[in-house]
């Protein structure tokens, strides 16, 4: 069994090195053509900054392989000892070592963005993020840690249960999600009165309902572009990144909007949350049902510190190969949020505000088809501009 996993696991981190090797090759092929979309020397750019993020996402991939490697050659159950089966201690110390063999690759990712210039952050405001978040984990983490410990301890269905409280969850964080972003930026009321009656408008036209337009201070870390409506029921909002009010037209902001609203529109939200719950449903299905050999082979007692450990672990494998059903569904969900972008802002300035976020952004505009499918959710914006051409 510990045998069967150990392959099952070398399969993923094999096949993630690999093809984010294959998209380098693939990228630098690429760049050597024709610019699409950017001047030839922003087309470089991007290709160089989409190159150096695939060596970021090996890296990723092979400290995820150290952290299993380390826990299951005896690691967890050395953790096992020293906390005498703590299963509280035992899923904090399991994270304590991801964080601790990740930081390198997270610190040496800030410093690529910064060399492309999108990182704006000081070493002092990424500390202070950066404890922010240990203490916002430390403390939601461990009550909903503390709550599974106690399903699998008391309830024999303690998977089924656990599932349903962490579907809710999930719903909670996502509708309280405005609230845990105020710890990190400003929120202010868009000043443009003129834009704001404009969004309203469209908002009204398919029944949007958000608790006010807001502009959160992005630039002072990153410099990239981006929108995002915010929130459930009465914490809905609508935020625009300061830099994408500095950078597009309000035209050009009204159709990326319009995009979003399309989401709302098809219902693509709640559609998602409900396929998510089906695949969390599987993999808490998976974990309920691991058998006792397992842990025999691994040396360690079934305790439910040590299943949740083996939970973080198998999900990840699990989610990365229900990535392309994923991103099949969300890739048709945007050409239709496009669809109603374009009828709400109109084709022009959608398309115009789609070359200038990937300009801004850096992104390359072309992919593999065996990337595309395992990583985006999103078709590339050469394939969105030309649909939008067509209808």
């Amino acid at each position: 069994m510990l045998i069967g996993f150990l392959v099952i696991f070398a399969i993923y981190i094999s096949f993630r090195v690999g093809l984010d090797i294959y998209e380098s090759f693939y990228i630098k092929e690429e760049a050597s053509k024709d610019a699409v979309l950017m001047e030839r020397k922003e087309y470089l750019e991007a290709g160089l900054y989409a190159v150096y993020k695939k060596i970021i996402d090996v890296f990723d991939a092979l400290s995820s392989l150290l952290v299993v490697v380390v826990l299951l050659s005896g690691g967890l159950w050395l953790i096992n000892y020293f906390d005498n089966n703590n299963s509280l201690i035992t899923v904090f110390s399991y994270f304590a070592l991801v964080y601790i063999v990740s930081l390198p690759v997270t610190i040496y990712s800030k410093i690529i963005d910064k060399k492309f210039g999108f990182n704006k952050s000081s070493w002092k405001l990424f500390i202070i993020d950066e404890v922010k978040k240990i203490v916002l984990f430390a403390v939601i983490g461990g009550a909903v840690f503390w709550a599974l410990i106690y399903f699998i301890d008391n309830f024999k269905k303690w998977w089924l249960i656990s599932f349903v409280f962490v579907f809710v969850v999930i719903l909670a964080i996502n509708m309280l999600y405005p609230i845990f972003m105020t710890l990190f930026n400003k929120f202010t009321p868009l000043e443009n009165e003129e834009l704001k009656e404009n969004i309203e408008k469209i908002m009204d036209k398919v029944g949007f309902k958000a608790n006010g337009i807001f502009v959160m201070d992005a630039s002072k870390r990153d410099s990239r572009l981006n929108a995002f409506f915010g929130g459930f029921g009465k914490t809905k909002r609508v935020v625009l990144f300061d830099t994408l009010v500095e950078k597009l037209t309000p035209k050009e902001i009204l159709a990326v909007l319009g995009h979003e609203l399309g989401h709302f529109k098809h219902k693509d939200i709640i559609k998602n949350i409900a396929m998510m719950g089906v695949m969390m449903f599987g993999l808490f299905f998976i974990i309920g049902n691991l058998p006792d050999s397992l842990f025999k082979e691994l040396n360690i007692q079934k305790t439910a510190g040590n299943i949740l450990v083996l939970a973080f672990i198998i999900g990840e494998v699990y989610f990365y190969f229900l990535s392309p059903v994923i991103n099949l569904i969300s890739r048709h969900n945007e050409f239709a949020a496009d669809e109603m972008g374009a009828e709400l802002g109109d084709a022009s300035n959608l398309k115009s505000a789609l070359i200038k976020l990937v300009k801004e952004n850096k992104s390359f505009p072309k992919s593999s088809k065996i990337y595309s499918i395992m990583y985006h959710s999103h078709p590339s914006v050469l394939e969105r501009i030309e649909e939008l051409d067509k209808k």
